[in-house]
């Protein structure tokens, strides 16, 4: 009997050893994703594309800005809309409401880092650049978003063209280097890799936007034609890069990345057959990792050659 106790306690302290961890890394994996972390890491991974793309070393501090900036943001964006996402993205809503008090406190400490950077190890005219896209985020959460009742998809293309601007512009900037046609075709690129990004978010907000009157294109168009939209501007994507890889603009090492029309292919191919459910919890994730397996795939075969 005192066996069986003794097995018995270190059987529990196993269970409650082995729960403790389950919640510790279910938090973590809350956190990473509902806190923008994993959004935000898509910014310094397409300035990472750039560099490699473009032959250009690259330094901590610039990878460290272009994360911070999507991450203030988007941080903003979901404090400020915690009410609103009870509706759509309860999950995310839930798990952020329990630390909605100490969020200002977080927000203001990313922004100190930024601002510790951009002095730094920035020049002028490149915090005049970043203050512009940060405030242009910040300014769309508030303001810009309600002119999509009234101008058809501006809520996409300002979005798309603010952040494409914003990691294709961000390193000749910073190195002051010359702004050629090689970062024109790569700008195509990344807006309309961009625009299949933000169009596929937008299938699971559906109800909400119309609820808002926003005329994005899942609203106006509907979720079948909309799918069938974006296997065409998934497919057209690539087509600036192969034109600069021809005109010997861009490396040929860009051609690498063709693998993700696939990858767009897939993903798009099962939000058709998704509910708006799936599509928020398990295909939007699937869709931010795409942008940090695009610096990953052209390194590994970087070293290989």
């Amino acid at each position: 009997m005192t066996l069986s106790l003794v097995n018995g306690n270190i059987l529990d302290n196993h269970i409650s050893k082995n729960n403790i961890l389950y919640k510790y890394v279910s938090n973590l994996k809350k956190e990473v994703i509902y806190g923008g972390y994993l959004t935000a890491i898509g910014a310094p991974s397409l300035i990472l594309t750039v560099s490699i793309i473009m032959n250009v070393k690259i330094s901590l501090p610039i990878l460290l800005i272009a994360y911070l900036i999507p991450l203030i943001i988007y941080s903003f964006d979901y404090y400020k809309d915690l009410n609103k996402d009870m509706i759509t993205n309860l999950e995310r809503s839930s798990y952020l409401k329990k630390k909605s008090k100490v969020y200002p406190y977080i927000l203001g400490f990313y922004v100190i880092i930024l601002s510790v950077l951009l002095i730094k190890y920035t020049n002028l005219l490149l915090i005049i650049f970043i203050l512009i896209i940060a405030f242009g985020g910040i300014l769309y959460s508030t303001t810009f978003k309600k002119i999509t009742k009234t101008i058809p998809i501006f809520k996409n293309i300002y979005t798309v063209l603010s952040w494409a601007l914003f990691v294709t512009l961000l390193i000749p900037l910073y190195y002051s280097l010359n702004i050629n046609i090689s970062y024109f075709l790569i700008f195509l690129f990344i807006f309309l890799k961009g625009m299949v990004n933000v169009v596929f978010f937008d299938l699971k907000d559906i109800k909400a936007d119309k609820k808002e009157r926003l005329k994005t294109l899942p609203v106006m168009l509907g979720k079948s034609n909309v799918i069938n939209l974006l296997y065409i501007i998934n497919f057209i994507a690539f087509f600036p890069l192969i034109i600069g890889v021809c005109i010997q603009k861009i490396s040929f090492l860009s051609t690498l990345l063709i693998i993700f029309y696939f990858y767009g292919f897939y993903y798009i191919n099962k939000a058709k057959f998704a509910n708006n459910k799936t599509i928020r919890t398990k295909l939007t994730s699937l869709v931010d990792i795409e942008y940090i397996l695009w610096p990953l795939l052209l390194f590994i075969f970087n070293l290989l050659i």
